[in-house]
C-alpha cells in the first residue's frame, strides 16, 4: 500500500528513491545489536547496584558512548567518534568534568 501511494505521487521516480533507501538500509548496523550490546554491559552494573536511577543511566550512557572500544571491529574508537568524526581524549572532560588541578 505505501509503495503504491508512493508511485503514485511521484511516478518512476519512486523506483529510483526505493533503491536509494536500499542501499542505506545496507549501510546501517542492526539497532538490536546496539542495544544488545549496551545492555549487556549494563547488566553487571546492575548486578551489583540492585537497582539504578535516571541519573546512573544518564552517565553511563555517555561512558559507554564516549568510551574507546578495546577490542572489535572498530578498536580505539568511540561511538561518538565513529559519528561525528571527532575523538574523543577523556569522556569526563567531553561532560565538562576537566581533570582538576589539584593534588591529593
Amino acid at each position: 500500500g505505501s509503495y503504491q501511494w508512493l508511485r503514485l505521487r511521484l511516478g518512476k521516480s519512486a523506483s529510483e528513491l526505493m533503491l536509494q533507501v536500499e542501499a542505506l538500509h545496507q549501510t546501517r548496523h542492526r539497532a538490536s545489536s546496539a542495544i544488545e550490546g549496551f545492555n549487556a554491559t549494563l547488566r553487571s552494573y546492575l548486578y551489583v547496584r540492585k537497582g539504578v536511577n535516571q541519573g546512573f543511566l544518564e552517565l553511563f550512557k555517555a561512558w559507554y558512548n564516549l568510551r574507546s572500544r578495546r577490542w572489535g571491529k572498530h578498536k580505539g574508537t568511540s561511538s561518538y567518534q565513529n559519528i561525528t568524526g571527532k575523538k574523543v581524549d577523556d569522556w569526563l572532560t567531553m561532560l565538562n568534568f576537566p581533570p582538576s588541578d589539584l593534588h591529593h
